[in-house]
């Protein structure tokens, strides 16, 4: 798909010169059908039998439902916090159930009822290159006046959309200011803020603040969610239009109102009151929960890194989709991506011997402080993303085996991942007494291309801190010539939480310190 999208001519569509440019602008797009994808699937039934026929969406769009499962903390945070992604998680069981089917639905031509059940349903082409000539424009709501506005995806002033200095004017007349991304950010928070409607379930009150609900023990922690959120209700800016402080009742206690007391504002009137009151600044919201919170830095973090525009999941999807890119060149490099590759005998026993490894690392994880960052070779962070693949499996696999959530970081800074793999390989040897980075030679005399192949499939771990530093030269790179959105600092104020969204958040958030972290894999 990438080799397809860097091919194109200027005369098929109007699209960056510079290849990489080019790729970014695609995973933009896609990203932006996925979300359409959400929207119109998230209510419609799903039977079984019409799961591959009707509802497997394209391959671009299946490409950032992939990357997004790679970031399992926030991924299984989304889907039980958000409304409109909880279909994912009874969709992604079902899939599950048509694993080795998938993969020739999504290469070979869709069928015409496939093709017909996407463009009814999202009003786009089913080929991402046809859509692109049609997906110009996106439809955003005035953080001001709360009036629907359509915007550009890009143009030549580099102020669309999917671009860096993206710049919007409201026109309902009413004098609203200019709107960019931290304005949405600040919209979205503000709406997670008021959104409080009480039911008889308080595991479905509506609606957690991000980043809040997950823990490596505790992975839907809904009183820690609730307290955190109470808390930074208490500050006077986030109260009621009315100023009176509102807070969230316990766990499983339904709301039960008194005689005297005034049902609640509509959660609009709420958002507008809050924007209203921070001047529709992000920087001003990031102060004043700094404040709420305190000392609890990683909590902080995790929080104000999932409000960076109006998206409705936690992560920036685009980047989370670009660090894979690495990550598939590397497989494909040591020919694991090539049709014939499970047909041949060694090949199947390198996959075999690569499971074996991966059940050694959760071993590892296990047997260690959960302060400790473990780092996985490829080979192990190829089984670990099949795995995480499988949500519901993956999430219960960890609770019962680790007895916590194992996360998955692939946003690590580069010092941190050379030492950590250093560390790994130290506990693997003493564990296992044999090296972490060396193969056991099980395939010596059944052909030495595989032997080397195998070697190089490990050892690769060694060269990953030099990846890590290529990605993210790579991705400001991009930032900066193709004006592509990305970063997270908050820039009407300079003190915001520029907390990278795309792994675990956190650096210590999940599973070992981390999660294990993403080593050479996982995108790097």
């Amino acid at each position: 798909l990438q080799e397809r999208i860097e091919g194109l001519g200027d005369h098929e569509i109007v699209v960056p010169n510079e290849d990489n440019r080019r790729w970014t602008w695609f995973v933009g797009h896609a990203v932006e059908r996925f979300e359409l994808w959400c929207k119109s699937t998230c209510n419609k039934p799903c039977e079984i039998g019409d799961l591959l026929t009707l509802h497997l969406p394209p391959v671009d769009v299946f490409m950032v439902w992939h990357s997004y499962s790679l970031n399992p903390a926030w991924y299984q945070e989304d889907v039980k916090r958000v409304p409109l992604l909880k279909f994912l998680q009874n969709l992604g069981c079902l899939f599950e159930m048509h694993a080795e089917n998938m993969v020739s639905y999504l290469v070979s031509d869709p069928s015409d009822t496939r093709v017909g059940e996407w463009t009814d349903s999202t009003q786009l082409p089913f080929d991402p290159i046809e859509s692109a000539k049609t997906l110009v424009t996106r439809t955003i709501t005035c953080p001001s006046c709360q009036k629907d506005l359509t915007v550009p995806l890009s143009n030549d002033d580099n102020t669309g959309y999917l671009q860096r200095n993206f710049l919007a004017r409201c026109r309902s007349g009413s004098q609203c200011p200019e709107i960019n991304k931290f304005k949405l950010a600040a919209e979205k928070l503000a709406e997670d803020l008021s959104i409080n409607v009480p039911c008889n379930n308080m595991r479905d009150y509506q609606r957690y603040l991000a980043g809040t609900l997950y823990t490596p023990v505790v992975p839907y922690d809904y009183e820690q969610a609730r307290d955190i959120k109470n808390t930074i209700l208490q500050a006077p800016k986030f109260h009621q239009p009315n100023g009176t402080h509102y807070s969230l009742s316990p766990v499983n206690q339904p709301h039960r109102v008194r005689s005297d007391e005034k049902p609640e504002p509509a959660h609009h009137e709420w958002e507008s009151a809050i924007l209203r009151r921070v001047n529709f600044s992000m920087g001003v919201m990031d102060r004043v929960i700094r404040r709420s919170m305190g000392n609890d830095v990683k909590s902080l973090l995790r929080l104000m890194s999932a409000y960076t525009d109006d998206k409705p999941w936690s992560i920036d999807l685009v980047s989370a989709v670009l660090r894979q890119r690495s990550f598939v060149e590397k497989m494909e490099s040591l020919g694991w991506t090539g049709p014939l590759f499970l047909d041949d005998a060694d090949g199947e026993r390198i996959l075999e011997r690569a499971i074996q490894r991966y059940h050694n690392f959760l071993d590892l994880v296990q047997g260690l402080s959960s302060s400790l960052f473990l780092v996985p070779t490829l080979d192990i962070d190829l089984v670990w993303h099949t795995h995480q693949l499988m949500a519901s499996k993956y999430e219960g696999n960890c609770m019962r085996f680790l007895r916590r959530f194992l996360d998955h970081n692939d946003n690590v800074e580069q010092q941190d991942l050379f030492l950590a793999f250093q560390k790994t390989c130290r506990a693997w040897k003493s564990r296992f007494k044999v090296p972490y980075n060396q193969p056991q030679r099980e395939l010596k005399g059944k052909g030495e291309d595989d032997s080397e192949k195998y070697s190089r499939l490990i050892e690769v771990a060694t060269d990953t801190a030099e990846l890590i530093t290529n990605i993210a030269n790579d991705r400001t790179n991009c930032w900066a010539s193709c004006g592509v959105a990305g970063g997270n600092n908050y820039g009407d104020c300079g003190s915001g939480a520029g907390c990278g969204g795309g792994g675990g958040g956190c650096g210590s958030s999940g599973g070992c310190g981390g999660g294990g972290g993403c080593g050479g894999g996982g995108g790097g």
